[in-house]
């Protein structure tokens, strides 16, 4: 009997309960007379539904993607519906019987929905078409790979970086110079982090922070990251079992709390009080607030959109002493085929399609760099993000990693940002972190 993982009911129950209140996105859904330009063979394709998350300029992108497809040949036409909380809706419609031909997913959603059979295998088409494992940046393929089969390809990759304030570093030169710092460069290490922070970061008369060099609390997006950068992880490779407890996870989170204990909790809670949202003029590096911060490829169309001329710079995210770089951690949206979907040869031939010609277009579309091992000739030309080349380093470099590969993620990382707030507010990191292993066994997240 198949083994369910407490994530995989946690899923469906949740799809279930959307399922309630919101309609699933329908072919029926398209007048064909919105498509002028293919009314001559409209009848005649075969009409396969794309439910991908992207709305705004990322749909936008994958839209002109999709339409690039359907314009490139006359017996497939796809069409692109925006579908919120996809992975949930889909996992719920394919264990219905009636998915969708392509579904695009979050990287972190591979491993639980292909333990519930809930996506076709790519193998065997993959190796029909020539489609080989040479072909890409070896991480994001791996993203799609559970218990050695591929289950998903990647769409949009992404890797972390460190966004700097020039003008912050150019206002606090001769103290940078003072501290023996070099206001043309950003940090390297976390030793030269805390340095710059202590410089860049500026109180008013009543010892409120007015600006913050750096805050660790920080887009929040990424609590359970940090012990990558302290040399640590998260799972052991060989057995499968979560090691929150690793020495370097504790030194990272440690490190964390005297930052804490440096600046003050309630100070800096007051001061994020007053940050805007991510996508907005008062985000906080946007809105000149925070002078660093740990953010992904996709931040400079946001930076553009609200401050066009902001001078910023990017580079790799600092390390501790000894541990080597640079180094990021990875992610990336995934293409799959449901199990079940009524078009798999027609689905089959949209994501090879994608895979070979339509990634550059989603892709410099998107501000992002490729996942690819080959970069075609003219991408980085001209490319919407200037430091492209930087995230695409990033994603080459070995030292560089992805997210755990196990269907219990979700439930792993909720606990590990559990555990940041904990240890940031009161608790010691290697009480926390060891009682998180004990934690994790119980509930079954450890694969």
């Amino acid at each position: 009997m198949r083994r369910v993982h407490v994530a995989l009911v946690l899923i469906l129950l949740a799809a279930a309960a959307v399922a309630v209140f919101e309609r699933r996105p329908a072919l029926e859904d398209f007048d064909p007379h919105r498509h002028g330009d293919f009314a001559d063979t409209w009848d005649q394709r075969i009409h396969l539904a794309y439910w991908e998350k992207w709305g705004a300029f990322e749909g936008e992108a994958a839209a002109a993607m999709v339409d690039a497809f359907n314009r490139s040949q006359d017996d497939i036409f796809v069409h692109y519906i925006q579908t919120s909380q996809v992975d949930r809706k889909a996992l719920l419609a394919t264990m219905g019987g009636d998915p969708p031909d392509i579904v695009g997913l979050w990287d972190a959603n591979i491993p639980a929905m292909a333990e519930a059979g809930a996506l076709m295998p790519l193998d065997e088409l993959m190796q029909q078409a020539g489609l080989d494992e040479d072909h890409y940046l070896a991480p994001y393929l791996h993203m799609g790979r559970y218990e050695g089969r591929i289950h998903a390809l990647p769409s949009a990759p992404a890797s972390l970086a460190l966004f700097y304030n020039r003008a912050h570093f150019r206002a606090k030169a001769d103290e940078l110079r003072a501290a023996g710092l070099d206001p043309e460069r950003p940090p390297r290490t976390i030793e030269e982090l805390d340095r710059y922070a202590e410089v860049l970061t500026e109180f008013d008369e009543q010892g409120n922070p007015k600006v913050m060099g750096f805050m660790h609390t920080d887009p929040g997006w990424y609590h359970y990251a940090w012990g990558f950068y302290f040399g640590g992880e998260l799972v052991d490779e060989q057995t499968g079992r979560i090691t929150a407890h690793h020495p370097a996870n504790i030194d990272a989170y440690t490190w964390i709390k005297t930052r804490a204990e440096r600046w003050g909790r309630q100070r800096l809670s007051r001061f994020r009080s007053g940050f805007g949202s991510f996508d907005s003029p008062q985000n906080p590096f946007v809105d000149e607030k925070v002078s660093m911060i740990m953010q992904g490829v996709w931040f400079p169309n946001f930076i553009r959109r609200h401050r066009p001329h902001m001078d910023f710079g990017v580079a790799p995210l600092p390390v501790a002493e000894g541990v080597p770089g640079p180094r990021s951690i990875l992610e990336a949206d995934m293409l799959a085929i449901p199990a079940g979907a009524r078009n798999p040869e027609a689905s089959w031939r949209f994501l090879e399609w994608v895979q070979r010609e339509g990634l550059p277009i989603l892709c410099r579309l998107q501000g992002k760099h490729l996942p690819l091992a080959e970069v075609p000739l003219g991408f980085r030309e001209g490319h919407p993000n200037s430091e492209v080349e930087l995230f695409e380093a990033l994603a080459r470099s070995p030292h560089s990693v992805a997210m755990p590969r196990i269907p219990g993620w979700f439930e792993y990382r909720d606990e590990l940002v559990r555990a940041f707030e904990q240890i940031w507010n009161w608790r010691i990191p290697e009480h926390e972190l060891a009682g998180l292993e004990g934690e994790a066994r119980r509930a079954r997240i450890e694969q």
